[in-house]
């Protein structure tokens, strides 16, 4: 890890603090308030000691000592109360910007272009981000050194405060020659205490040094995509045992472990948990012992009494074990913000593409034409194009089937039509203009598609189909019919307000991939848009309820234009228009009756290699129509 300069740890530092304090105003006054309170306990415990201790030597009352001794008692009680329920407060808050912090960098992957996303870059961003919040506890890491580090400095600052009323009453009282053994033997621990601090920080940049070459080996780390933040994702537990991938991640992940290098594991022996916590009791040891030994000294001067000697001794102590742990606070602060760098370049990422401000026409009559005129396009960092001088015009109301093999485009040319993406050469039409000059959210209104790696939410069937907190119970109904789940619905118990999944609710239902895709479906109806696109949402159904399924949304399509993307063919008859892609071009258009009869063409090939699937299933597609 590169060395920063002071004021750049300062500026990190700084710019965690003013992030969370955006997500909580109060947090850091509130730690600050905590900090506080626990400072003033030890000090006050410590004054009561010597004021007991001076009151016995002067021969005070008893009455009068227990006045201040109840007094002190019941300040101690009422500083450890409040900063126990101020702690309290701040665990809650904690636990809220940790989520509340989830959430922005989730917010940010959402509302970031679509395109970027895909990125090599947004992609080596976030493997940078996975691996800096494993160190520590990400954003928890600054909280917890940020309260160590208040806490040490107010215990300076009364510290000081302790001590330099005895300090001044040597020097009052002429003793120069014991104020310099005081100062000298200060300077001597203070020497001492610099030579510790040096070699933790040659034993850390060892540590880091050797981290660094373990990164090499993080594979064993990265092979574990079957958890979820709370442990194993059940969902997956099946593909393990069905395809036996047991030995093929043993490889990856337990191999690996066993063959890495223990050069850190033997440093992380020295300097690691118990390492860490034995140096750091030895030299607060030492510390505490260098601190009463001064008192001595400075109390056989005869100048102080026997409690100033309490008051100085306990003064001193906290003062040198605050300066070493101001210093490690600070350092680990600063580490800590350093390691968030990576989520706050996340945050500051702006938008690539050209946001419109065109607001959209709204047409009753759904009057709205796209071309695409010679729209090439390449996915960031492909070399190869996607797309190739695509030209095409999706007539108003029209059914248009575009079909082609895996890879052939039919994808790509739907991320572009909802801007998705942009085409490196060539534009799109939306009723002459170029989309890009329209208002994205504006746009995006004109789209109901079901993409074939469509998202369900282990929310409530109804919010998954209304994609909303608040809707229609009986549209949602109609819409789950239309797509043919009304079978199924009818088995739910509690009906459109049924969990999908357990992730939220135990009795949360497992849906099959094809009754899935009949949900995603109905989403798209209840959008009620005037573009309609599928893009192979039949692909986990049988030959049948693929058909039905397209017989069922050409009903509901009605007037609307939609858009059928398959490599199977049983859309193509409800279509009067048919885009045959190949390898990124459009090579081929018509209808399947003018189509079918080029028997030369990818169509004529494609068409009676799957009507003769379809015969071996014992479903004649050409005789159902």
């Amino acid at each position: 890890m590169s060395k920063l300069p002071l004021r750049e740890h300062i500026r990190n530092i700084k710019k965690m603090f003013v992030l969370i304090n955006g997500m909580d105003r109060r947090f850091l006054q509130g730690k600050i308030y905590v900090a506080l309170s626990d400072a003033v306990v030890p000090y006050t415990e410590l004054l009561l000691s010597a004021y007991v201790l001076d009151g016995i030597s002067e021969g005070k009352s008893f009455q009068d000592m227990m006045r201040i001794v109840a007094v002190s008692v019941a300040a101690i009680l009422l500083f450890r109360c409040l900063s126990d329920i101020l702690n309290r407060s701040m665990i809650v808050r904690a636990d809220r910007i940790w989520y509340l912090y989830e959430c922005i960098t989730q917010t940010k992957m959402l509302d970031m272009d679509y395109s970027r996303i895909d990125s090599p870059e947004i992609k080596d961003l976030k493997e940078k981000i996975r691996k800096d919040n494993n160190w520590g506890a990400g954003i928890s890491t600054v909280f917890w050194q940020f309260s160590g580090l208040a806490y040490r400095f107010l215990m300076l600052v009364i510290a000081l405060v302790l001590a330099m009323p005895v300090i001044g009453h040597i020097i009052r009282a002429g003793r120069y020659e014991t104020l310099a053994v005081f100062l000298i033997m200060s300077a001597l621990v203070a020497l001492f205490h610099r030579f510790l601090l040096h070699f933790r920080k040659k034993s850390m940049n060892y540590m880091f040094s050797s981290l660094k070459e373990e990164e090499k080996e993080e594979q064993a780390d990265f092979c574990w995509p079957f958890a979820n933040g709370d442990g194993f994702d059940y969902r997956y537990g099946k593909d393990i045992r069905i395809y036996g991938s047991y030995d093929l991640m043993k490889r990856w992940t337990t191999d690996v472990l066993k063959n890495r290098k223990f050069r850190s594991r033997l440093l992380n022996g020295i300097v690691g948990d118990a390492g860490e916590m034995g140096f750091s009791a030895g030299n607060n040891s030492i510390l505490t012992g260098a601190a009463y030994l001064i008192v001595v000294i400075v109390a056989l001067g005869g100048v102080i009494t026997v409690g100033s000697v309490i008051q100085l001794a306990g003064a001193l102590n906290h003062l040198f074990t605050s300066v070493y742990a101001l210093i490690y606070h600070a350092s680990e602060l600063a580490l800590a913000s350093r390691k968030q760098l990576s989520t706050l370049e996340l945050l500051e990422l702006e938008d690539e593409m050209y946001k419109g401000r065109l607001p959209m026409e709204k047409r009753s009559d759904n009057q709205y034409q796209i071309e695409f005129k010679n729209v090439s396009f390449r996915y960031p960092g492909r070399e190869d194009w996607a797309l190739k001088d695509l030209s095409l015009k999706l007539t108003i109301g029209e059914k248009l089937a575009i079909v082609g093999m895996n890879g052939s485009g039919k994808t790509t040319m739907i991320k572009l039509l909802c801007r998705l993406y942009d085409p490196q050469e060539g534009e799109i039409l939306l009723n002459g203009v170029d989309i890009r000059k329209f208002k994205q959210a504006d746009y995006l209104r004109l789209f109901s598609v079901v993409f074939q790696d469509y998202v369900l939410f282990p929310f409530q069937l109804g919010e998954n189909v209304a994609v909303d907190r608040e809707y229609e119970e009986q549209v949602v109904r109609t819409c789950l019919m239309d797509a043919d789940f009304g079978e199924r619905l009818t088995e739910m118990e509690d009906g459109v307000h049924t969990y999908l999944y357990k992730d939220y609710d135990d009795s949360g239902v497992e849906v099959s991939g094809g009754e899935a895709q009949k949900i995603a479906i109905a989403r798209a109806i209840y959008k009620d848009a005037p573009f309609i696109l599928l893009d192979e949402p039949t692909a986990a159904l049988d030959p049948k309820a693929e058909y039905e399924i397209y017989t069922n949304f050409d009903k509901i399509a009605g007037d609307k234009t939609a858009i059928y993307i398959s490599h199977r063919l049983s859309s193509c008859r409800f279509c009067e228009k048919i885009a045959v892609f190949h390898e990124g071009r459009l090579i081929q258009m018509g209808s399947h009756e003018e189509l079918v009869k080029d028997k030369d063409g990818k169509y004529y090939e494609m068409w009676s290699a799957q009507a003769q699937y379809y015969r071996e299933k014992g479903f004649d597609i050409e005789g159902a129509v």
